[in-house]
């Protein structure tokens, strides 16, 4: 069984830790993103809320997203095209 000294793990540690932190060590990402911010997010804002309307036909509930400043739909959720597919199957099938 080997023994390892701590003393010199513990040192080994503390000198990669200090390196790390003072930013000694190149980055490993090809771009850095140093804020959560940074990211491209396409979801929701801080100026955006979401809203749900209950489609009588499809029998459930399609998100919007709004933006609060204008009142404007940002995004659909689901498509109008979508929401219209969803309708025409639903019917071929409660013909069927």
């Amino acid at each position: 069984m080997k023994i390892n000294n701590n003393y010199i793990n513990l040192a080994t540690y503390k000198n990669k830790l200090q390196n790390l932190t003072s930013g000694k060590i190149p980055k490993v990402a090809p771009t850095q993103i140093d804020q959560v911010e940074d990211i491209s997010n396409h979801g929701l804002k801080e100026n955006h809320r979401v809203s749900y309307t209950y489609n009588k036909e499809l029998k459930r509930n399609i998100a919007h997203v709004i933006d609060n400043s204008t009142g404007e739909v940002v995004q659909k959720r689901i498509s109008d095209a979508e929401v219209d597919r969803m309708i025409r199957t639903k019917r071929m099938l409660d013909k069927g």
